[in-house]
């Protein structure tokens, strides 16, 4: 079997290279608000939180909360829905790391493409998908940090804080 000829692509399509950016900027603010559930966790300063968890990947961020989480709240129900939420925002980091960190070519007069880790070539998406997928982002860090501001995320602390 012959060797594919394959460059890099960029796609031109203005619609698609905006989506794809709303996509990675709504995973960034994921990404902060695991840092400030951290924050709140751990009941530190917005700065000491911050300044601790620079440079960390969501994987680090997603298991700092957990430890901290089973720490300050025990075993029970804020607990699981705190790590249902966290395994919520693990799916679709994997979504949108197969995104930017897959290889976007294309085959000498062929279709483009992303390539994932392995080199198995799939569709590019579309601009709906991205849409979507930045829309899933942007409602999950919502809920996340609604839960850790007033819902059962802040109850649980404020209880565990009258326990002391």
């Amino acid at each position: 079997m012959a060797a594919k000829l394959v460059s890099f692509h960029v796609p031109a399509d203005k619609e698609l290279l905006t989506a794809l950016g709303e996509v990675a900027l709504r995973h960034e603010h994921m990404n902060h608000i695991i840092k400030m559930t951290i924050k709140s966790l751990a009941g530190i300063s917005l700065s000491e939180a911050i300044l601790a968890t620079t440079y960390e990947s969501s994987g680090q961020l997603r298991d700092r909360a957990r430890k901290l989480a089973r720490k300050r709240l025990g075993e029970g129900k804020a607990l699981l829905r705190l790590q249902a939420l966290l395994a919520n925002c693990k799916k679709l980091t994997e979504k949108r790391n197969a995104l930017m960190h897959g290889v976007w070519a294309q085959e000498l007069d062929g279709e483009p493409q992303i390539r994932d880790a392995y080199g198995v070539a799939g569709p590019l998406p579309t601009a709906e998908e991205l849409n979507n997928l930045a829309k899933e982002i942007e409602d999950l860090t919502n809920l996340l940090n609604m839960e850790r501001l007033e819902g059962f995320l802040y109850e649980a602390l404020s209880e565990n804080e009258n326990v002391k």
